[in-house]
């Protein structure tokens, strides 16, 4: 072999090298590209995921949202339909016009009272007289159908225990006379009441004998100080139900019968006879 062969022999495998390595280097640059796009295409997907993910827990979270508001709704919606159904009767008595002057009465305008309806129940106009039984002491009252609880005025309201139960001592005052009068009765129970302090109000709930009318029966009593309101006691919905009609339309409907005046009266027919 001369040596022009030779050189075209190495010129041809220089050539053949170096497209070699061309080849190699275009496809490594290549490769490189596609892996570049499939990693953006990952992190794409993996955002698109991500973004779905959060849009769920949104959904999630709005559907528990509306779930807890229907709940409540159902709830305040049962709240009034037993409100209503506990509500006591209240009577409307449509009074006729005279056809002639009514004969005059010597008594009182304040001791004029309307005539009761034929019923067993007292009927109580929104103002009337209670007396406190064993204390002969009389209070102004509030009746009140939009009220649940009774409520009186007590002051000095003190917790002690007696045989291993609670029981409440209070000072009741007499309106008239401002003359204090100690009681002490068994705790019934707790009545939460939400004011505008961060925590809620408990005041004692106890059982304390009472006459409106001729109607004379034990009821429960929220105890607080009513000192600052015009009635000491306030007659809601739980001394009401199935005893008293209320005529909103009058006030001091029920002529307060004291038990020892009924005895009196009773024992003086008896002499007659």
């Amino acid at each position: 072999m001369n040596k022009k062969s030779v050189l075209m022999t190495s010129r041809a495998l220089r050539t053949l090298v170096l497209t070699s390595m061309a080849l190699a280097s275009l496809s490594a640059c290549t490769q490189q590209k596609a892996l570049l796009q499939t990693q953006s295409e990952l992190s794409d997907a993996n955002a698109c995921i991500a973004k779905h993910q959060e849009q769920g827990q949104q959904l999630s979270q709005q559907q528990a949202d509306i779930l807890q508001q229907l709940q409540q709704v159902q709830q305040q919606l049962a709240a009034q339909q037993q409100a209503i159904e506990a509500k006591p009767q209240v009577i409307e008595r449509v009074v006729t016009q005279a056809k002639c002057p009514p004969t005059p009465s010597t008594k009182s305008k304040k001791n004029q009272f309307k005539t009761q309806p034929m019923t067993d129940k007292q009927v109580v106009g929104l103002r009337e007289q209670a007396l406190i039984a064993g204390l002969n002491v009389v209070m102004q009252a509030r009746i009140s159908t939009g009220v649940a609880n009774s409520v009186i005025d007590a002051r000095n309201i003190q917790m002690f225990e007696r045989n291993g139960e609670e029981w409440v001592r209070f000072t009741i005052y007499n309106p008239d006379t401002k003359e204090p009068h100690v009681l002490e009765r068994k705790r019934l129970r707790f009545q939460t009441v939400q004011t505008s302090n961060p925590t809620p109000d408990r005041r004692p709930v106890v059982e304390i004998r009472f006459t409106i009318g001729k109607l004379s029966q034990r009821g429960e009593f929220v105890l607080k100080d009513r000192s600052t309101s015009e009635f000491p006691i306030l007659i809601g919905r739980n001394l009401l139900r199935d005893v008293m009609l209320v005529d909103v339309s009058e006030n001091y409907l029920a002529p307060l019968q004291r038990v020892e005046e009924a005895a009196s009266s009773s024992s003086s027919a008896a002499t007659k006879k």
